[in-house]
Parts: structure tokens; sequence; C-alpha cells
């Protein structure tokens, strides 16, 4: 049984969706890859709202696999393509904080955040831990990292956002806040509204 919420802010608001809330509907969208049998309880209002093609979370997971070679560089990389938060301190699901070799992250889907503890470019070891009071909780073997934004921006989906935004406002100017974080490869706020100029289709 899978969750699929709708955003709980109104089209083109300058606020995105709670993370939480967009964790959730990744989470449901990339499970439904997989065939299976499920049942996806949701509302009108998420079953109207577009969604990215399939094709764009296939290949949007990054498998994370103690005692195995990991680069912290694509790791954050990701992260940050991907939507997630630099925080201090990891508490929330779409969230991450990097201390020395310790990466803490908070992967939707996951009922606690995990610990991956790091000596140069691989991948010691990996722990769950109590987001509360940060104290370990149990050990992590292998974990399959999604994306917490529908919008993810790489370097393909920022030209068409370009190109789009232009085509629609003609050449905007230099107080234009959104168009110009998201050709810097910055999330801005509110950013998911635009969807639609990310992707080819819908």
């Amino acid at each position: 049984c899978l969750m699929f919420p709708a955003w709980d802010c109104l089209p083109y608001d300058r606020v995105s969706p709670k993370i939480e809330i967009a964790a959730r509907r990744i989470d449901t969208l990339s499970r439904l890859l997989r065939p299976a049998q499920r049942v996806v309880l949701t509302t009108v209002s998420a079953v109207l709202q577009r969604v990215p093609p399939r094709d764009a979370f296939e290949g949007a997971l990054l498998h994370v696999q103690a005692g195995s070679g990991l680069d912290r560089g694509e790791l954050m990389a990701f992260l940050d393509a991907g939507g997630y938060a630099n925080t201090g301190t990891v508490m929330e699901a779409g969230e991450y904080a990097v201390r020395g070799g310790i990466v803490d992250i908070f992967p939707p889907g996951q009922d606690q955040p995990l610990r991956l503890d790091f000596f140069g470019d691989e991948l010691e070891s990996m722990r769950t831990f109590d987001p509360v009071t940060q104290r370990t909780t149990g050990e992590g073997h292998s974990i399959a990292v999604k994306p917490v934004s529908e919008v993810t921006l790489d370097a393909d989906a920022v030209s068409r956002f370009r190109t789009g935004y232009r085509a629609l406002f003609g050449a905007p100017g230099a107080e234009d806040a959104l168009y110009e974080a998201v050709s810097a490869g910055r999330r801005a706020l509110g950013v998911e509204h635009w969807l639609a100029l990310f992707y080819d289709r819908l």
C-alpha cells in the first residue's frame, strides 16, 4: 500500500511543497517502476497534478553499499541535484549533513536516517540513528538513495528550463531571481511549480 499525497501549496505559489510530502511522492513514483500488485492511496488533487515522466526516475537512484568505493564528491553532487537540503543536523527526510569523514543522510522511504562513515573514498560502515537523540540504533548494509524533489537540476534540465523560460517570457532581466538561481544550478523556492519547463513532457 503506497501513499501519494498532493502538494500542500497552491499552483505557482512562491513556496515549495514540504520536503516530507515531496519525498513521499517520489518514493511512491519510484516504487511504481517495479512491477508488482499494489494499492495506491491518493486524493483527487494528487491525481489531477502532472508528474515527471517515468524515465525521469529510472536512472535517478544512487546505490550505496558499505565496504565499497564511493566518491564523496559524487554523492554530494547527487544529493544537491536531487533536492536534499544541506543542514547542520539531520532531523527530517530529505536532509543531509557533512562532518569530516561522516555523512548523515535521510533518504525518502526510510524510517530512520543513515550515518555513512568514510575512509577516503571507501564507505567503511553504514548505521541507522535516531534523529532526535542522534544515537546509533542499528547497522545498515546497502540502500538505493532517491531524489527528494520532482525537479532534478542536472545540465539537461537546466538547459530545457532556460530555453522554455525565454520562449515564454522573453529575455530575463537581472532581477529575475528564479531564472538566475536555476541557471546557476541552485534550487529556488517554488521551483517545482515550473515542472513543465524542466522536462520534454509530463
